[in-house]
């Protein structure tokens, strides 16, 4: 009976959805289209007197048509009156595909079960007014000028304690506390919306909210809350994140520090103990393993990536160059660029020039980074490790360098200073943003900004045990020996992560980024001053004025924000951007709360991980098909390994396998993984091979696929295949069996929603899509492979395919909203702190610390905005009246719902040099293995003399696939002939 029902339902609903296909917009209530230029009378305008400042509210109707977007609009006080406005979009909902109403009252069940099936109506929302809440000062008239998508004057005659509001009908009273709060309430959620949309640092508008919050008693206010759905990361998740990847924490520490209640406990309290670790174990090191003897020269302590020779280091840089020294930014269309390579290099004063890279493998016959940590964004301890192969002449070039440095930076200096009973060279200047030391030893010479870590260069030069006397290192050489030539070798050891994990930095990290967050504060809170004319401008003004906290800079270490010329700096570390390395902090006392939470961590180590495991990674370059296609071999490993130590995710797969499903050639991006069999919801299986394909397509886009019917027809639209061997048997077990669908004598047949399904003893395939089966039957096997692996991943090349131009139009749309956010965020730096429109661009950079940049490739300019009432002299001294834009806007076309559509000229940052790649992941017992190749098409890169090219490099001789197996055995192999199962 319940069965019949449901039936009966669903055919009444689809029979109300097929009755209303054509859609029309409802009818908007008519708004009061606004007069350019001039004195208008605005709706509803309100302002209120009072101390410290006053409080207006005022709407303005819009024009009824206006470029694709959101308005955009400036406003300002003819006297300098006007702060912090908070402006808000008012819309009304217009319906663009309204279903007639049918069978069924509107609101009613049916009504809702037809929107969950058909989607909800498509609607959009109209700007029809703007509303602008702010404080001002005086009790003088107030003269509004507005800026942008509308030309505007408002003038509002300020009452004393209580105004009338016209809003409608009739009228109410409003007093300056309500008002007030109705302002802060606009003002909070138009920053919490600001950096919800936008992707640029979160630190302008935090500091904003928090110091009006604490100055005019409001509540508090949480911009950027948790959600309620995202599960926490686990510790060691969080703790790997700490090898560059900082920028939550960050986030993290400038929020407590916004927050702090009280100064900083007294640190009482001895360093707390690192976890003990366990020794780990490995198999015998030949004896014969060759180390090369740059590693005799590293503390063990040190991660170590090596370049090899010279010519490896100028390629890696100049292939970072093209991408604005950050290759990582550069692909995720970040809106901004920390410049940390450009930071490491001003801080150690070396700079390649073109000498050094015409003559460089002449004078240099082996090179490395080294260091203790990758904090390259607030100043690493780091170091650059050269094999001299000519000593003398390599030393006078760059001792003629660093002079040159010195002459340029007035406040520099060039001293000698003795280190672990030698004399080596400093150049420096007071805030660090120069700190270079560098020590020669024989032909080894090591620039480093670090003083701990020259001092254990010059200890191992002396006796003291290095890096390539460990045992996990000259294991690690023994399966990635010196005879591959990579281009890039790197290996972070055990002692490495030992020491990330350490009291003296797990504790010292949080303190410098709280040191970077009073920084930030104090910038933000002087440019505040500014803008309100309060002076003077030191600390304790600022803090008698509001804009600072009582309790501000009052911290654990005891260390000071100070101002210099060129900005704050912290009194025991220095600039932003260039710290006092970690290695070089000397920790020795805690406070309770420090002590405690390092605690906790140590304990979770101690008792989950036991110990770290290594991480080598190693990159080579070979030539490929075409003079100008390189390819491009990757290896990456975690040797020892222990899977429970990484959760869930290492326990899915299955166990290495020889075994590899041949999948048809023409999917334009493939995947086969493994599975472990599971018991799930009752449904077991055994452990079977999970493949699918995708074929060259352009998918259907996620504002098309609202509703149960527009999601089947977007997944039947979709080119692409899953398929199962041997078949787990899934389906046959699903309830009121609606996996049990006899198929036709070929194989085939077809369940709920139109989905077909192909089977025969060994395969299942699933497709919405029968010729895409049809056409995959006959290339689908079964083969041995020399290499082990449970995932292998395919991408074809791409160029010029209809999924290339999908690829386009996502990224170009992710560049567009960046680059519309930083613009954004000028308006606001101009708006909220009363810059000078024309210096909002260097004001931002500098407050921020970052280097705003267009990811669509473009330049931000200032461009004045045109207006009458400029023109008769009435705004002279405003300074606002314009925007600021990027030269790459004037490409940009938009669909008839107002998204960006790329250019002809346009491409994502990788698409216009990838020609394909593939990878396999191959997860031991005690090791994992990720093993990949790539295939480049770039321009040549200025290597030495001549480029480099393709054609000039060696070919792969070897299967590269086939190492994982070499190095660590077939042990826990799969079966190769697994049972038939089901799917």
């Amino acid at each position: 009976m319940t069965l019949r029902v449901h039936w009966k339902l669903i055919c009444i609903v689809t029979l109300c959805g097929n009755a209303g296909l054509e859609y029309s917009p409802t009818s908007a209530q008519e708004i009061p289209t606004a007069p350019q230029g001039g004195y208008v009378q605005a709706m509803a305008p309100i302002a209120i007197a009072g101390e410290p400042f006053g409080v207006l509210r005022v709407e303005v109707p819009l024009p009824t048509a206006l470029s694709s977007g959101p308005p955009r609009v400036l406003v300002e006080e003819s006297h300098g009156r006007l702060f912090y406005p908070a402006i808000v979009v008012r819309t009304i909902e217009a319906v663009e595909q309204q279903p007639a109403s049918g069978i069924g009252r509107r609101g009613g069940l049916i009504d809702r079960l037809r929107k969950v099936v058909r989607g909800q109506p498509q609607k959009r929302q109209v700007p029809v007014a703007i509303t602008v809440s702010a404080l001002f000062r005086g009790d003088e008239p107030i003269e509004l000028h507005f800026t942008g998508d509308i030309e505007q004057r408002v003038r509002i005659d300020p009452s004393s304690s209580v105004a009338s509001s016209v809003l409608g009908v009739g009228a109410t009273s409003v007093s300056h506390a309500a008002l007030l709060g109705q302002w802060w309430t606009a003002y909070t959620q138009s920053a919490r919306q600001a950096l919800a949309e936008d992707d640029f640092p979160k630190l302008v508008h935090k500091v904003l909210v928090s110091m009006l919050g604490a100055r005019l008693n409001l509540p508090a206010v949480d911009l950027d809350p948790a959600d309620e759905d995202e599960e926490e990361l686990s510790q060691p998740l969080k703790t790997l994140a700490l090898l560059s990847a900082i920028e939550p924490l960050r986030e993290e520490i400038l929020d407590e520090v916004l927050a702090a209640p009280a100064p900083a406990a007294v640190p009482n309290l001895p360093l707390p103990p690192e976890p003990i670790w366990e020794p780990a174990e490995l198999p015998p090191v030949p004896a014969d393993v060759v180390i090369e003897s740059l590693a005799t020269r590293v503390p063990p302590e040190c991660f170590y990536l090596r370049f090899g020779s010279f010519s490896n280091y100028v390629w890696f840089q100049e292939l970072t160059e093209r991408y604005g020294g950050d290759i990582a930014q550069s692909v995720l269309l970040r809106g901004f660029n920390y410049d940390a390579s450009a930071r490491m290099e001003r801080m150690l004063a070396t700079k390649l020039t073109a000498i050094a890279k015409m003559f460089g493998d002449k004078l240099i016959g082996d090179m490395a980074i080294v260091g203790s940590d990758m904090y390259m964004k607030e100043g690493a301890s780091v170091g650059v490790m050269l094999l001299a192969t000519n000593p003398q002449l390599l030393t006078a070039s760059m001792e003629s360098e660093r002079k040159a440095v010195l002459a340029k930076n007035t406040d520099a200096s060039l001293t000698e200073v003795t280190i672990a009973g030698r004399q080596v060279s400093l150049l420096s200047t007071p805030d660090n943003r120069i700190r270079s030391f560098q020590a020669i030893d024989g032909p080894y010479i090591f620039t480093s900004t670090s003083r701990t870590l020259v001092r254990r260069f010059l200890e191992v030069g002396q006796g003291a045990p290095a890096l390539a006397d460990s045992p996990s290192f000259r294991w690690a050489r023994s399966w990635m020996p010196d005879a591959n030539n990579y281009s890039i070798f790197a290996y972070f050891s055990p002692e490495f992560f030992h020491r990330l994990v350490s009291p003296q930095y797990q504790i010292e990290l949080r303190r410098r980024l709280a040191a970077i967050a009073h920084l930030e504060i104090a910038e933000v809170a002087t440019a505040v001053a500014k803008s309100e004319g309060i002076e003077p401008l030191d600390l304790d003004s600022m803090k008698s004025a509001g804009l600072l906290s009582p309790w501000f800079d009052e911290r654990v270490d005891g260390a000071r924000t100070l101002r210099s010329d060129a900005g704050f700096i912290d009194s025991m570390r220095g600039a932003r951007g260039s710290f006092l390395p970690i290695a070089d902090v000397e920790l020795t006392t805690v406070n309770p709360i420090e002590a405690e939470g390092y605690a906790n961590i140590a304990q979770f180590y101690q008792d989950q991980w036991r110990h770290m495991d290594p991480l080598l990674m190693g990159l080579r370059r070979f030539r490929a098909d075409g003079s100008r296609t390189e390819q491009v071999a990757v290896e990456a490993y975690i040797a020892p390994f222990e899977p429970k130590k990484y959760g869930w995710i290492a326990r899915q797969l299955g166990a290495p396998t020889p075994v590899e499903v041949k999948l048809p050639a023409d999917d334009a991006a493939a995947l086969q993984i493994h599975v472990r069999g599971s018991n799930t919801l009752g449904i077991s299986s055994a452990d079977y091979h999970l493949f699918g394909g995708v074929k060259d397509m352009i998918p259907p886009d996620a504002e098309d696929t609202q509703g149960l019917i527009k999601i089947f027809q977007a997944l039947r639209a979709a080119p692409a295949y899953i398929g199962g061997w041997p078949r787990p048997g899934i389906l046959e077990q699903l309830p009121l069996g609606i996996g049990l669908v006899h198929p036709d004598a070929a194989g085939f047949s077809r369940m709920i929603g139109g989905l077909w399904r192909w089977q025969d003893e060994q395969f299942s395939l699933l497709s919405f899509d029968r010729s895409i089966l049809e056409q995959a039957i006959p290339q689908l096997g079964v083969s041995q492979t020399q290499d082990l692996a449970q995932v292998r991943a395919r991408v074809a090349n791409l160029t010029g395919s209809r999924l290339a131009t999908w690829i386009n139009q996502q990224w170009y749309i992710r560049a567009w909203k960046a680059s519309q956010g930083n613009s954004r965020l000028l308006d606001t730096i101009g708006q909220q702190l009363k810059v000078p429109s024309a210096d909002c661009l260097t004001v931002a950079q500098r407050l921020l610390d970052v280097r705003l940049q267009c990811p669509l490739g473009g330049t931000y300019q200032f461009q004045p905005q045109s207006s009458q009432s400029q023109a008769d002299g009435a705004s002279a001294t405003a300074s606002h009246g314009g925007w600021w834009t990027s030269t790459a806007w004037s490409e940009a076309t938009f669909d008839n719902r107002g998204k960006p559509v790329p250019p002809p000229s346009y491409s994502a940052p990788w698409i216009d040099w990838f020609r394909g790649g593939k990878v396999h992941v191959t997860q031991g017992a005690d090791s994992l293995a990720l093993v990949g190749s790539i295939e480049l098409e770039m321009q040549p890169l200025a290597v030495q003399h001549d480029p480099q090219l393709p054609s000039m490099l060696p070919t792969m001789n070897f299967d590269l696939f086939s190492l994982p197996t070499q190095l660590f055995g077939t042990k826990n192999k799969a079966d190769e002939k697994p049972t038939t199962q089901s799917f």
